[in-house]
């Protein structure tokens, strides 16, 4: 019977245990076990890089807790996930982190049998970040646990190093009375797996609860300071079976805030410190500053180039000529990102002298211990102090924060800049520099941005920052003038803000602008060399100095190439620009047009004789182009590309080097050298549209100029037929007019009204008349020339059949058909018999008279001559000569009167568009082509096409040619009879 008994109760038991315990979760079902992974896990999205030095708040739960709503409420939010981040300052924010740590202190059911030294462990952490304890509770302990480990394991130290703060919410550390009714609840448990382990641990007034706290005062001594929060509330016993403690911070109650109050207040002082970045930048950006947008987004893409290899992993230069705005670019990105790098450097690298000094400054900045006593005397990469300042930026590692350094006016880099460049993997490195190969300073990689001169918009503003207008918007005679400004100074930064700094010293700041430009025009000089405005301006330079310093070390260190007078003898050419086609047709003649012009008594120095060597075939550009090149590196040129590649320079680097060595006789220099190209480029016919480059570069040949430069008079006439020629083979003919005349004059003086060179001189001069359409001159000339050739040397003389050819060709200008025609068929058959068939000059003749032929309507003749004319000069000359060219232009002419428009066109569509390419389309030459075809499209009824050719060739006559010469008003006369048919208004 009591056996029966005792069965029953024992099974009313079992079925009461089951009943009560089966809501107890097990971490064995998946449905019930935590969802939150344990170790370290993040808890907020503030900032998604690990900054060394920054702040990790890592929360460590209680005992018994379910990570997943240990820190929660009911419905789903998490104070320290949703409310925390929210409340911490936005400026605090990319430096913190937050984090759970999760461990399984679950002691109910199926529980882990772990003991609290075993939930110490900690994963390591970053090794510089700052380190912030909260724990709730049993997690408390598992802090000091933890902290006692890290403080004797050296693979944790840091954890112990670097932890600043511990909070304890609730935390037990004495331990509860309650433990003992814990205690019984787990051993009643224990058939579920329950652990009473943990919850003995922490009975109250424990002997390892004392062990563990004397041993965590011990660590921590002052090294971190301690906040405990304690509940004021009573401990509820909720469920026989464990005890909880009571949820009091899990809301945006009082309690929160108090926490969350305490947290910030204790945490500003460790973000504050890490955010008093160290700053050694001695300059900044001027007040004048004006942003370039462009230019600024490019150099913070390219700074940002990772190079894996490279001494440095960001590297950029930033290069171009002086007082273009390099070290205010740099600076502006300084300021731009001024908190994403600790610490920021300006290193001076002008000489060694200011490198030292600047290393000096950053060690100091940076407090690093130097023996100063060893810096006396040492070389500057031995130097304590800059091994000291490159030792400490090399260590920095991955969970440091990166550094940027600048190095400025690295312009000269030959006594070793590069050696005490800054090396580091967290470094990023800014060079700005006059010298383009800077980049060669960084070892494997360094990125490059050249900086050229200001666009409008932006020198224009740079201009108005300086004047004080209280005018919204400014008025447009104002922005108009200080536009002007900024094209006179070739929008170079360094010259528009002094500009600026003295305009905006001006009493009557609306007329400031047009007075400095008429003071520019008067003054130029004194304006660019005035050092009154350096005060005003933040430039210690001016457009007069800042490249002294380059021009004087590039003439050092390259002696024999002399780049600096190479730098003064091309500032001689127009516009800063030259082609080196201009050197290789001087070169080729230099030597006897020198002896034309000086005979012997002009020499060359040695240097420019190297430029202009001639190694008896062809130009030896080898010394041209080393020096050259020295120019090009420091951005004192700059390589042009095309047709005709050369070399430009800026308009004020120009006037500067006009200065240099004002001694010199540049300007005969520059006179011998463009009349040997001249002389040279007649010679050559194979390129003449080189021809339109040449006569830029023509200086003044007055005889007032000649005689100045030692040319004597009997001299003075090759001077100007060899120029005068190029001019006219150019269309040039009002330039070739005058030298001609000049020419004459003097040979007539000279030389006497008969002799053959005073002769060809009135020739000449007659068939400028001619292309003026001046033929009344010309042919008084054309008579003059062959009556007295043909008496003084022959009726056969080439000369003499040269002269009655021009004259037949004024003839036919004047619509004189016959008497054209009877000369040039005189010229014809003395030229084949004398020259031969194919004889240029014959075949000028033939052409001539094929014209003839053709103005009188005799197209069958005229056509069969101008076939064998084009023909033979194809394949005498070339298919782009003039000459060849002039040839199928009459053959479409000769197809146009037979009507046989569909040929024409061809032939003068090839014409046009070959002579726009070979001569340009500004040339008389180009000019007659176009006329041609648009009278052919005219013939065709293409009424919009020939007017619209008709309308640019009449612009482009009026223009070049002027508007009374015979082309322009044939061409306007054409043009206002088609508009008139078309009802259009007349010109």
């Amino acid at each position: 019977m009591w056996t029966l008994s005792l069965c029953i109760l024992i099974t009313l038991a079992a079925v009461l245990y089951d009943q009560l315990t089966k809501r107890i979760p097990s971490r064995l079902r998946a449905e019930e076990a935590p969802r939150s992974a344990f170790g370290l896990v993040r808890a907020d999205k503030l900032s998604s890089r690990a900054s060394a030095h920054g702040i990790d708040i890592i929360f460590v739960h209680g005992l018994g807790s379910n990570p997943d709503t240990t820190w929660g409420l009911r419905d789903g939010q998490c104070w320290v996930s949703d409310f925390l981040p929210q409340d911490i300052p936005v400026s605090f924010r990319k430096d913190i982190r937050i984090f759970f740590y999760n461990y399984d202190s679950y002691w109910k059911r199926d529980a882990v049998q772990a003991r609290l030294r075993r939930s110490g462990g900690q994963k390591r952490l970053e090794q510089t970040r700052n380190l912030v304890f909260v724990g709730h509770s049993y997690g408390g302990l598992v802090i000091k646990q933890a902290l006692i480990q890290a403080s004797t394991n050296p693979s944790f130290a840091n954890i112990a190093d670097y932890t600043r703060i511990v909070f304890f919410l609730g935390t037990p550390h004495r331990g509860s009375s309650f433990s003992t009714w814990g205690s019984i609840a787990a051993r009643a448990l224990q058939p579920l797996g329950s652990n009473p382990s943990l919850l003995q641990e922490v009975a109250y007034d424990s002997l390892p609860l004392r062990d563990l706290h004397e041993e965590f005062e011990n660590v921590i001594r002052d090294k971190l300071r301690v906040i405990n929060f304690y509940e004021q509330r009573k401990t509820q016993v909720l469920k026989v079976w464990f005890i909880q403690w009571e949820e009091w911070f899990g809301s945006k109650n009082e309690n929160y805030r108090m926490i969350s109050r305490k947290l910030l207040e204790t945490i500003t002082p460790i973000v504050s410190q890490k955010q008093r970045r160290l700053y050694s930048v001695p300059i900044g950006t001027v007040e004048s500053y004006t942003e370039r947008h462009r230019l600024s987004a490019t150099v913070n893409e390219k700074l940002h180039v990772p190079h894996q290899k490279a001494s440095v992993p960001h590297a950029l230069t930033i290069h171009g000529l002086g007082g273009t705005g390099k070290t205010q670019l740099a600076l502006k990105y300084v300021k731009d990102h001024q908190d994403d790098y600790n610490p920021i450097l300006w290193i001076d690298a002008q000489d060694e002298d200011s490198v030292r000094s600047s290393f000096e400054r950053c060690a100091s900045e940076l407090q690093l211990s130097v023996d100063r006593t060893q810096t006396q005397g040492s070389s500057l990469l031995g130097s304590p102090t800059v091994q000291a300042v490159l030792r400490w930026l090399y260590s920095r590692k991955d969970t440091d924060e990166a550094w940027l350094a600048i190095i400025d006016n690295a312009d000269d880099v030959s006594w070793g800049i590069k050696k005490v460049l800054p090396k580091g993997q967290r470094g990023s490195v800014i060079i700005t520099s006059q010298d383009s190969q800077s980049q060669k300073l960084v070892d494997g990689g360094c990125e490059e941005v050249r900086v050229d001169t200001l666009e409008l918009l932006e020198a224009r503003m740079l201009l108005l920052r300086h004047l004080r207008l209280d005018l919204e918007p400014v008025p447009q005679d104002i922005q108009e003038d200080c536009d002007k400004i900024a094209e006179r100074l070739g929008y170079l930064a360094l010259a528009i803000d002094l500009a600026g700094a003295y305009i905006g010293n001006e009493t009557d700041q609306r007329q400031a602008p047009r007075q400095y430009l008429l003071d520019y025009a008067r003054h130029r000089d004194d304006l660019l060399q005035s050092e009154h405005t350096r005060g005003l301006s933040a430039s210690d330079k001016t457009v007069w100095t800042v490249w002294d310093t380059t021009l004087e070390k590039i003439e050092r260190r390259y002696a024999d190439l002399r780049p600096g007078w190479l730098l003064a003898f091309l500032a001689r050419f127009s516009d800063g620009v030259v082609q080196d086609e201009l050197f290789r047709l001087a070169s080729l003649s230099i030597s006897s047009v020198t002896r034309e012009m000086y005979d012997e008594t002009a020499e060359f120095p040695e240097w420019l004789a190297k430029v202009l060597a001639f190694d008896g075939k062809e130009w030896d550009d080898f010394c041209y182009r080393q020096g050259r090149n020295v120019l090009i590196r420091y951005n004192l040129l700059q390589r042009t590309q095309g047709d005709w590649s050369g070399i430009r320079m800026h308009g004020l680097v120009q006037w500067r080097a006009t200065k240099f060595g004002q001694a010199m006789p540049w300007d005969r220099w520059h006179l011998i050298a463009t009349t040997a190209a001249c002389a040279q480029l007649l010679k050559e016919t194979a390129r003449p549209e080189f021809r339109r480059h040449m006569v830029t570069h023509i200086p003044d040949l007055s005889r007032k100029c000649l005689i100045r430069l030692g040319i004597d008079e009997a001299r003075m006439p090759f001077v100007w037929k060899t120029v005068g020629r190029t001019y006219f083979d150019e269309g040039r003919w009002e330039e070739a007019e005058e030298l001609h005349v000049q020419v004459m004059q003097t040979r007539k003086r000279v030389l006497g009204e008969e002799h053959p060179s005073t002769l060809t001189s009135m020739a000449n001069l007659a068939s400028t008349y001619r292309n003026q359409g001046r033929w009344k001159e010309a042919e008084e000339l054309h008579v003059q020339v062959m009556q007295t050739c043909a008496r003084v040397l022959g009726e056969e003389h080439p000369s003499t059949l040269t002269s009655m050819a021009n004259l037949a060709s004024t003839y036919s200008n004047q619509g004189r058909w016959k008497e054209a025609e009877e000369l040039e068929v005189q010229v014809m058959q003395t030229r084949k018999r004398v020259l031969g068939e194919e004889h240029p000059d014959t075949l000028s003749s033939i052409a001539n008279l094929a014209s003839t032929y053709r103005n009188q309507g005799r197209w069958k003749e005229a056509e069969e001559l101008k076939v064998q004319v084009m023909e033979t000069r194809k394949r005498v000359l070339r298919e782009e000569h003039p000459d060849t060219l002039s040839s199928i232009a009459n053959l479409a002419s000769t197809y146009w009167d037979q009507g046989r428009w569909k040929e024409a066109e061809e032939l003068e569509v090839q014409v046009m568009q070959t002579r726009k390419r070979v001569l340009g389309e500004e040339h008389p030459s180009t000019l007659t082509s176009m006329a041609n075809l648009a009278h052919t499209w005219k013939s065709q009824c293409r009424n919009e096409e020939a007017i619209s050719m008709m309308k640019k060739c009449f612009e482009l006559q009026r223009h070049i040619l002027g508007p009374d010469h015979p082309d322009t008003v044939s061409s306007r006369e054409a043009l206002n009879e088609w508009q008139e048919g078309n009802n259009e208004i007349e010109l």
